[in-house]
């Protein structure tokens, strides 16, 4: 890595307050739920509201009927029956 890029960093770090403090913060970002709560901390908000992926999908109803993937494969089958 560059030594300059490196100074920089570090210039950066110590105005937002400690480059352990940075790094933490970018970890944070790595998943989804860490952005949310980083982003909502920052920007002062209240974000309990915010559900992860995993409660999204336990949340989701169960689908009724065939699965999509069969009915977009009879969709091309018929398809391709028409311009056969």
């Amino acid at each position: 890595m560059s030594g300059d890029v490196v100074e920089r960093a570090k210039s950066k770090a110590r105005q937002l307050g400690s480059l352990s403090a940075v790094v933490e913060d970018f970890l944070w970002t790595l998943d989804g739920e860490g952005l949310v709560d980083v982003l909502c901390r920052d920007l002062g908000l209240e974000c309990d509201a915010f559900l992860s992926p995993g409660e999204v999908t336990a949340r989701r109803p169960k689908a009724l009927g065939r699965p999509a993937s069969e009915l977009v494969a009879e969709l091309r089958r018929g398809r391709l029956d028409d311009i056969s």
